[in-house]
C-alpha cells in the first residue's frame, strides 16, 4: 500500500541513559511541528577494493550510521501564562535549560552547556523512523506579516532496524495555541533601546553537532559548541536619531528585545543582551525606502546568557 507523506506524527522524549530508547508516546510526547523533513540515513561506505580477475565494482561495507531531521515550530505561547509552550521542551536538546516556571506568570529558558539527549520517533503514515542519542540546534525568524517560527535541526543515531511499520495511536498535543502574525499591532522590537522599523530578524545557534565513534562505547552525537548569529533587516533611521554605524569600528555591543504577542498566554519575549555587528552591512532599496541589513553575533555577558526566551 502507498504510504501518505502528509500523515505525520512527531515524538520527542528525554533519555534516562544516553543512546537508550526512551520510548516516547503519542499521549505524552507528541509535538505540533511544520515542514518536517527526515534524513533517513547518513552513513559512510567503505569500499573493500578486492583484487579480482575481471572488471567490475567492489562491494561496500556501510558504517557510521547517523540520522537527522529538520522541522519548524510556530512561535506562540502555551495558551496559559505560567505554563511552558511545547517548543521550550524541545529546546532542552538544543542547548537550553528546562523551563523555569513562575505560576500563572511566565516560563523562561536560558542557554546551558550540559545538554541532555533525546529519543526521536517520527511516523510517516505507518513507517516509523527511530533516532536515539539525539541533540539539536535551533534558531528563529520573525518577519513582518508572517508567522514567526523556530527552526530545529536534530542529529542522532538510528537503531539496527532502520525502519519499522507501526500505526501510531491518537496523539495528545499540549502546550500550544494559535500563533499571531508579526506586525506593528502584535510585535515590538527594540535595538539598542531604539524602536527601529523591522523587516526581519533571523538568528541561529549554529550548534556544532559531532558524531563520535569508538570501539567500546556506543556511538554518540556530541554538542560541542554554539555561536548564535544572524541578520537584522531594518529601515534605516536618520543618523541624528539613531546611528548604528558608530558601533561597527569599536565593536560596541547592543541589547535587543523582541516581544511578540499581546494576550496573556500567547506572548513570547526574546532578548539578546550583547549583539555585535560582525559582518558587512548591506544597503538596499525597498519600495523606495533605504534598508540596512546588519549581520550580528550574540555574545555572552557572563556565560550562558547570550539569549533568553520567556513565555508569558
Amino acid at each position: 500500500m502507498t504510504k501518505a507523506w502528509d500523515k505525520k506524527v512527531i515524538l520527542l522524549k528525554t533519555e534516562v541513559t544516553e543512546g537508550t530508547d526512551s520510548t516516547p508516546t503519542t499521549a505524552a510526547n507528541a509535538f505540533r511541528v511544520r515542514n518536517y523533513q527526515p534524513q533517513f540515513m547518513d552513513a559512510e561506505g567503505k569500499v573493500r577494493s578486492l583484487e579480482k580477475a575481471y572488471f567490475g565494482a567492489d562491494p561496500v561495507a556501510m558504517s557510521s550510521f547517523k540520522r537527522g531531521a529538520t522541522w519548524e515550530f510556530e512561535m506562540h505561547g502555551s495558551g496559559a501564562a505560567g505554563t511552558a509552550p511545547q517548543w521550550m521542551t524541545a529546546a532542552r536538546y538544543a542547548g537550553f535549560t528546562a523551563p523555569t516556571v513562575v505560576a500563572v506568570t511566565s516560563a523562561t529558558i536560558d542557554p546551558v552547556s550540559v545538554i541532555p539527549s533525546a529519543t526521536h520517533w517520527a511516523y510517516i503514515d505507518n513507517l516509523l523512523l527511530k533516532t536515539n542519542g539525539a541533540r539539536a540546534s535551533m534558531g528563529y525568524t520573525v518577519e513582518d506579516d508572517e508567522i514567526p517560527f523556530f527552526t530545529y535541526s536534530l542529529l542522532g543515531i538510528p537503531p539496527t532496524a532502520l525502519g519499522e511499520e507501526a500505526t501510531p495511536s491518537a496523539e495528545t498535543i499540549t502546550g500550544v495555541t494559535n500563533p499571531v502574525i508579526a506586525s506593528t499591532e502584535n510585535t515590538e522590537f527594540l535595538l539598542d533601546t531604539f524602536e527601529v522599523p523591522l523587516r526581519r530578524m533571523t538568528m541561529n545557534a549554529n550548534a556544532d553537532l559531532q558524531y563520535r565513534s569508538l570501539i567500546g562505547p556506543i556511538d554518540s552525537v556530541k554538542y560541542r559548541n554554539r555561536g548564535w548569529n544572524g541578520q537584522i533587516v531594518i529601515e534605516l533611521p536618520d543618523l541624528a536619531t539613531k546611528n548604528y554605524f558608530t558601533k561597527i569600528r569599536p565593536g560596541t555591543t547592543m541589547a535587543s528585545s523582541l516581544v511578540h504577542g499581546n494576550v496573556a498566554g500567547n506572548i513570547v519575549t526574546i532578548t539578546h543582551p550583547a549583539l555585535q555587528i560582525t559582518g558587512n552591512v548591506e544597503l538596499s532599496e525597498e519600495q523606495g525606502c533605504l534598508m540596512a541589513t546588519l549581520p550580528v553575533t550574540a555574545l555572552a555577558v557572563s556565560g550562558n546568557d547570550e539569549v533568553r526566551f520567556v513565555a508569558t
